[in-house]
């Protein structure tokens, strides 16, 4: 039953089918035959569903399992997309095929194995990608509209499916999908759309403001205490690697009003190219494909929660069903980043995340899809501190002459002044239409690798927990990655997935003046680079002309119809030997479609050529 407003007269529609033939039945609410189901009806799906929940055993965070129902009576799949907690500690968890589950018992499973107890409470949503609790009100981001769940009577289920806003654009299919929400403190909604960028919904549901723009399948978001939000994009075209990028609203919508030339234009970040010629915004920090390739969302660990994890960002990878802490730092209003891998990997993409505030622990969930390399359909599992000191990196800040580290604990003085016991290595790379790029040496642009570092120093400072590594050749870079030992192995607990030592991978924007609180500091001349964006810009608009562009007289038009879902409409097509032809191929449907001529026996030598576009940065040009 539809409900909707025509002027000031509120109307009840109910199409249904009896015995095979279409009805309708439309009328005023206090007129129409089921007004009784504006209370709520019975219930569909009362049966309640048990799992286990095993307890992990890792030190010093256990990731335990919460089993899915995948054995439901509706054969419902558990691709989780989005969670949120009420206020008793209970869960609501989506699901990508449209279900809301309620699962309670989660108090359970920690030092022994416990039962979660599910419910189902909504279903046939739009692809709902996130899901935000507030104030008791169940809101579910879907692809056509964000919709508030309400349950009228009580029976544990959501009677009301209310479109609360829908004054974003959407498509009916393909990959820009509205993936993640938050809400701030003002009841604003975020939500990162692949059509339009980052969005703000207004708190009455009735506006939108884009924030910015040029995000490669945004998966997801995080809302910083600041007001500070981080978007993801997956490496691709105009995105040569996985990335993290940070908006502050009010600064966009301040550069958004500005505009250039007199146009509204938002902060753009490099998905479709440059705008306008200028560089895009740069990222808060990229990632390496191997740690990950498809980017999920951000959360924030709350106050006073998980030690000196308190406050940080946390990232989920969608592609390793891995997560991270982003550390973040600010040179001269640039902010810049570093990725931390953190130990326990997931059954599935992690693409959300949430501290409950009854447990105050993590839970994530997941699902299994395009460029997920992980084992099953789906998750809903909980990171669990188990012990609250342990050694990680917490802080770092970039000079021109080395990087500054603070970790949560000590130092052995020792082997943290060994320059042995420490790594540096650097690339760079490749901001084109290719897809994705690989790791390039900045002191050979073209050349794929990366380049060692000369560490001169490793200073233990005053406090005992910082570290002033002396890099003397640093420059703006897209990594730096470090290797650092500072304290035994068996010392304190670490959270490194390779079980011992320290692993940073440092996005290089700006580095401030040189550090010069250590002993035998000497000053020297230092001449710093332009950042490699401004040379990738150089090539961005670089082609090589295509010979067979050119028009051939008297060439037979000929068009290729795609179909839906990569298939074709035109099934073959006949010319005869030598005549000339001019093919178009014409595709209506949303998903993007190939199609290739290849010379019989030439097959590998054509997939050897498109997979330069990966491969070779020199290849988009052709």
């Amino acid at each position: 039953v539809f409900s909707y407003r025509i002027g000031e007269v509120e109307y009840l529609d109910a199409p249904w089918a009896v015995d095979g033939q279409w009805t309708r039945e439309v009328a005023p609410v206090d007129r129409h035959s089921l007004r009784e189901a504006l209370t709520g009806g019975r219930a569909q799906w009362p049966q309640e569903l048990t799992t286990r929940i095993t307890p992990g055993q890792q030190r010093p965070l256990a990731v335990d399992t919460i089993e899915l129902p995948t054995d439901n009576p509706w054969r419902a799949q558990m691709f989780c997309s989005g969670h949120d907690f009420l206020a008793d500690g209970s869960a609501l968890v989506c699901t990508m095929q449209g279900d809301v589950w309620h699962v309670s018992g989660l108090d359970s499973g920690q030092s022994e194995p416990g039962v979660a107890h599910w419910r189902r409470f909504a279903s046939s949503l739009s692809y709902p990608l996130g899901l935000v609790v507030a104030d008791d009100r169940i809101y579910v981001q879907c692809r056509d509209q964000l919709t508030r769940l309400t349950d009228l009577n009580g029976d544990g289920e959501a009677d009301f499916y209310e479109c609360f806003s829908n004054a974003f654009e959407t498509s009916p299919a393909g990959h820009d999908y509205i993936c993640g929400l938050e809400r701030d403190a003002q009841g604003n909604f975020y939500t990162a759309s692949g059509n339009q960028g980052l969005l703000r919904i207004a708190v009455d549901g009735q506006s939108v403001e884009v924030l910015a723009t040029g995000f490669r399948n945004p998966d997801g978001l995080g809302l910083l205490p600041n007001g500070d939000v981080s978007v993801p994009c997956s490496e691709g075209e105009w995105t040569p690697a996985s990335m993290i990028c940070l908006v502050r609203p009010e600064s966009s919508l301040a550069a958004s009003n500005a505009g250039v030339n007199g146009e509204s234009a938002p902060p753009h970040f490099g998905y479709g190219g440059p705008r306008n010629g200028q560089p895009p915004e740069l990222p808060l920090a990229y990632l390496p494909r191997y740690l990950d390739n498809s980017s999920g969302g951000q959360c924030v660990v709350p106050d006073d929660t998980w030690g000196a994890l308190s406050g940080k960002l946390l990232h989920l990878s969608f592609g390793a069903g891995t997560w991270f802490t982003i550390l973040q730092d600010e040179v001269d209003g640039q902010v810049q980043g570093a990725v931390i891998p953190m130990t326990g990997d997931f059954m599935s993409g992690v693409h959300r995340g949430r501290f409950s505030p009854r447990d105050k622990q993590l839970y994530v969930s997941g699902m299994q899809g395009w460029g997920s390399y992980t084992p099953d359909d789906g998750c809903f599992q909980r990171v669990r501190m188990t012990d609250e000191v342990f050694q990680m990196i917490s802080e770092f800040h970039v000079h021109e002459n080395g990087v500054r580290l603070t970790f949560t604990q000590p130092l052995d003085a020792q082997i943290a002044s060994d320059l042995s016991q420490h790594f540096a290595q650097v690339w760079n790379y490749r901001y084109s239409g290719g897809y994705g790029s690989v790791e390039l040496s900045p002191s050979h642009p073209s050349v794929a690798g990366h380049d060692p570092l000369r560490i001169c120093g490793a200073h233990i400072l005053g406090d005992g927990r910082s570290l002033f590594l002396e890099l003397p050749e640093l420059q703006p870079v897209n990594q730096l990655h470090l290797r650092l030992h500072v304290n035994a192995d068996v010392a304190y607990p670490v959270c490194n997935p390779a079980g011992k030592g320290h692993d940073l991978f440092i996005t290089v924007h700006r580095m401030d003046r040189p550090f010069e609180d250590f002993p035998n500091y000497t000053p020297m001349e230092k001449t710093i680079a332009a950042h490699p964006i401004l040379s990738d810009m150089a090539l961005a608009t670089l082609r090589v002309p295509n010979p067979w562009l050119a028009a051939i007289d008297g060439a037979r038009p000929i068009e290729l119809r795609t179909g839906k879902n990569l298939t074709y409409e035109t099934p073959e097509i006949r010319v005869g030997a030598g005549e000339p032809i001019k093919l178009g191929l014409i595709n209506p449907d949303v998903v993007p479609h190939n199609w290739v001529l290849v010379k019989p026996g030439a097959l590998a030598q054509v997939g050897e050529l498109a997979n330069q576009l990966i491969s070779n940065p020199e290849a988009f040009a052709r």
